[in-house]
């Protein structure tokens, strides 16, 4: 079996989870960079034709959307499981997932941390609006993760899963604008949590360049 592919920039959240799994399941893999900017054009469009990021290449399999994704690379590699067998568990995975597609990432990643770490690295204006209207939804989004995770050391139960490889790149980025540090010091066991991610493998070989 040939090495799988990753479409994107490394520094995007979704393309982080998508290495995060492949490390976790100790997988090699190739990291194609996709600039910003050409994401919107060919050849990147015919392996997305929406447009996002990344899309993923295995044994002359396409595949895009980070969730089928994440689900190929764990079923399709051995090693261990990254989603669990108990069935609340499981249920919690995937909500927490869905939290960050529908809420997380559009207020953390689009809202808040585009502005403040991105856009001036481009030369774009930072839309100050923005960041504040974002506010309330992250930290909504914050309270939700320390709930849901309670005293287990993982988001979704004893041991690591999905959920935790979507999460971390966003809250990582987070605590490292201004913004994220109120917010973050207000749920000790999710800066706990945090702190145990970076220190994992999988986050120190996958961890951005420059960050």
């Amino acid at each position: 079996m040939g090495r799988p592919i990753v479409y994107g920039p490394a520094g995007s959240t979704y393309v982080w989870s998508a290495r995060l799994a492949l490390a976790e399941k100790g997988v090699a893999h190739e990291l194609i960079d996709v600039e910003f900017g050409a994401h919107r054009a060919e050849p990147h469009l015919s392996r997305h034709p929406f447009a996002k990021v990344p899309a993923f290449e295995h044994d002359g399999f396409a595949l895009y959307e980070t969730q089928a994704i994440l689900r190929y690379i764990d079923e399709g590699f051995a090693s261990s499981p990254l989603q669990p067998t108990d069935l609340h568990q499981f249920a919690r995975m995937n909500q927490i997932i869905g939290i960050v597609d529908a809420y997380a990432w559009p207020s953390i990643a689009a809202g808040i941390v585009f502005n403040r770490m991105l856009a001036p690295r481009l030369g774009l204006p930072v839309d100050e609006a923005a960041i504040t209207a974002a506010l309330p939804r992250a930290r909504l989004c914050l309270s939700e993760f320390a709930r849901l995770m309670g005293d287990d050391p993982f988001l979704a139960g004893e041991r690591i899963s999905l959920a935790d490889l979507m999460v971390v790149p966003l809250l990582y980025y987070f605590s490292r604008v201004p913004e994220g540090e109120a917010p973050l010091a207000e749920h000790p066991g999710l800066q706990s949590w945090l702190r145990r991610m970076e220190q994992r493998q999988s986050f120190q070989v996958t961890k951005p360049p420059g960050l």
